[in-house]
């Protein structure tokens, strides 16, 4: 019985967890705007109003940079609509609901166009975050990546994220409007990490 002692303290310490807190950041954003196309066979450029819907997940937003994934759907009125999937960089105060900035790169699908205006198009978006969810997003499409024909386009959007006004919001919307317990923890002025 005395040799067991020992054993089952060892298996009763290795069964407890010490707690532990990894939070991810969010995004779920809806915006609108205008997109253009430009088709090279025949020459043709279209401009259309659009409305965009993202959503997606990314590392720790207590930290200077945040890396994650977003899918991306973008509706062009009278074209159709492209699906994208892409890496997100952002800065930490852009996914804590604050002023930053962050970048989107990633392979897009466009089945509207018949392949006029390319059907895997690498499409590209810088997006500047604002307080209280609100975000400007530039994108364009970078290559066809299947080769010709040549993908054309860009689009400009004005965005509300509703998990940075919510969920991550912190930041310089705390006089206003003080988020109990944001994703990511509270960061305090000491606790901030230092701006690349």
């Amino acid at each position: 019985m005395r040799r067991l002692a020992p054993l089952a303290f060892a298996i009763a310490a290795l069964g407890v967890a010490a707690s532990a807190r990894a939070d991810v950041t969010t995004w779920l954003a809806l915006g609108a705007g205008a997109a253009v196309d430009h088709a090279t066979s025949p020459h043709a450029t279209n401009v259309n109003p659009a409305f965009s819907a993202s959503m997606g997940v990314g590392s720790d937003p207590a930290h200077a940079l945040v890396v994650g994934g977003v899918f991306r759907s973008m509706t062009r009125f009278n074209e159709g609509t492209d699906i994208n999937l892409s890496l997100r960089v952002t800065t930490g105060s852009f996914s804590r609901g604050d002023w930053g900035v962050g970048l989107d790169l990633g392979p897009g699908l466009r089945l509207w166009s018949n392949n006029q205006f390319g059907t895997y198009p690498l499409q590209g978006a810088l997006l500047l975050g604002a307080p209280w969810g609100l975000q400007a997003t530039l994108g364009c499409d970078i290559v066809n990546l299947e080769g010709q024909p040549a993908s054309i386009g860009g689009y400009a959007l004005i965005e509300f994220d509703l998990l940075r006004f919510t969920v991550m919001r912190q930041g310089s919307t705390d006089a206003q409007w003080k988020n109990p317990l944001p994703a990511g923890g509270r960061m305090d002025e000491g606790d901030r990490p230092a701006t690349p």
